[in-house]
């Protein structure tokens, strides 16, 4: 079977792209660890609105990574 170029470059897209996910995912563990620890050591100042703001996410992503699977009801 003749390799099509097209080809070689979705293999190389494909391969790519597995990277570029094990790779968020390790910064998702760094952001959860730091989100954690901040929360836990000053949570009068590290509110959820305030991590939020800082990190450049919503308050509801950070009430799933303090809390994990089962964030507060609002």
């Amino acid at each position: 079977m003749p390799s099509d170029a097209r080809a070689q470059q979705a293999r190389e897209h494909h391969r790519v792209s597995a990277g570029l996910t094990a790779q968020a995912a390790q910064h998702r563990v760094q952001r959860d660890t730091l989100v954690r620890k901040l929360r836990a050591e000053a949570p009068a100042k590290w509110t959820y609105k305030a991590l939020a703001a800082a990190v450049g996410c919503s308050p509801e992503l950070i009430a799933v990574i303090v809390h994990g699977a089962n964030p507060p009801a609002w």
